[in-house]
């Protein structure tokens, strides 16, 4: 991974992933380049960010003035990923809520001005109202989608901004969520996760199985990081759910954060606060024996549908065994684990030092498993 902070490999995992989700590499360094050689200070960390995102918002409001609508929404676009990737950095307080109101208000901005093709929604749940993303295909026929499920902890937002229409390109609907433990439950209303993830996903697919436009007899899931189990989890006891797609493998993840835990290591990419905030515990100890429910063995047997796990070959965050693992005791016939090498690029977990080639690979897979073809510039099938 380059590692923009030499020493720090949290901040570095950031500043890759503002570039995942559309960030310039020349806006970040210019309010970043100070903090590089200094000891970490949070409060610098938000000073910079918060003044990295308000800089494109006033440079949006400039294009605005001057009738440039789609290059405001680029600008606010990247305004959103600033704001809600610092915003993961910081502690749950305050000034953590206000900084991930204002990503959200910079996101309404980009999605009105790009514009984004994407419809809110909200559905109800046991956990109660999850808000989502419907990034329409707009194809006249029914078609496929693909729930996407963030990891620890990646808003709906940041997931739209990871994938933008690679999938609609392929005729593929994509429902991005915030779901228990994830942006807007957690952040507003304290929901935390769960490790039976196949209950929101139910409520999810019944909301999907009522809509005119999806297919409901090809509906798929993939989930990014943490997300791997999620979605896994969620296809292994969820007939309804065609395709599967883990953006990391995930085995056991209490043994990840007790391995984390014990040997305080750095190769992090939220503070340590973040798994107690998600697993809503008021002691870490709590929170990592908590997550020992967190784990797939005797749960991938179950999962027969099509799976496709990817993972890293220099992953820091996840041992690249947990994906050999999960992969090995999948009951799936039709199976594909892809593990990114250092020399190919896309090493790093979840691909972030080099993205598109997985979610190039993820796209096209799903779409192989769903039967769909490009679509041309009419949004018909070429």
């Amino acid at each position: 991974m380059f590692n923009y902070f030499p020493k720090n490999y949290t901040w570095s995992s950031t500043v890759v992933m503002g570039l995942m989700s559309g960030g310039q590499f020349g806006e970040m360094h210019r309010w970043l380049e100070p903090l590089r050689d200094v000891d970490p200070d949070i409060q610098a960390w938000d000073k910079a960010w918060v003044g990295m995102a308000a800089q494109q918002e006033d440079l949006a409001l400039t294009d605005l003035k001057g009738g440039f609508q789609l290059s405001a929404g680029a600008r606010y676009a990247r305004a959103a990923a600033y704001r809600l990737l610092a915003e993961r950095q910081m502690p749950p307080g305050a000034d953590k809520l206000e900084r991930y109101k204002a990503g959200l208000v910079a996101f309404d901005a980009a999605a009105r001005y790009a514009p984004f093709p994407i419809e809110r929604v909200e559905i109800a749940s046991p956990d109660g109202p999850l808000p989502g993303y419907m990034i329409s295909a707009g194809t006249q026929e029914r078609a496929p989608v693909v729930i996407f499920y963030a990891g620890l902890d990646v808003t709906k937002e940041l997931l739209y901004l990871f994938i933008r229409e690679e999938f609609v390109r392929r005729g593929i609907s994509v429902l991005a969520m915030d779901t228990p433990g994830v942006g807007a439950p957690l952040r507003i209303r304290n929901v935390p996760s769960r490790p039976d993830y196949e209950v929101p996903t139910a409520a999810i697919i019944d909301y999907l199985e009522q809509r005119a436009d999806i297919d409901p007899g090809r509906i798929g899931i993939m989930g990014i990081s943490l997300g791997g189990y999620y979605a896994s989890r969620a296809a292994a006891f969820e007939p309804r759910i065609k395709a599967c797609a883990a953006w990391g493998g995930v085995w056991d993840y209490g043994a990840v954060w007790k391995r984390r835990w014990e040997t305080q290591t750095k190769n992090i990419s939220v503070g340590f606060f973040q798994l107690q905030w998600i697993m809503g515990t008021k002691t870490m100890e709590e929170a990592i024996e908590r997550v020992q429910q967190f784990k797939l063995d005797g749960v991938m047997q179950r999962l027969t549908q099509p799976l496709l796990i990817l993972h890293c070959g220099h992953d820091l965050a996840i041992p690249v065994d947990d994906a050999r693992k999960a992969f090995a005791a999948a009951g799936s016939m039709d199976k594909q684990l892809r593990i990114f090498s250092e020399a190919e690029g896309g090493a790093e977990h979840v691909q972030a030092d080099e993205p598109d080639a997985a979610r190039q690979l993820i796209a096209d897979w799903f779409a192989q498993r769903f039967g769909t073809q490009p679509l041309s510039a009419e949004g018909t099938p070429q």
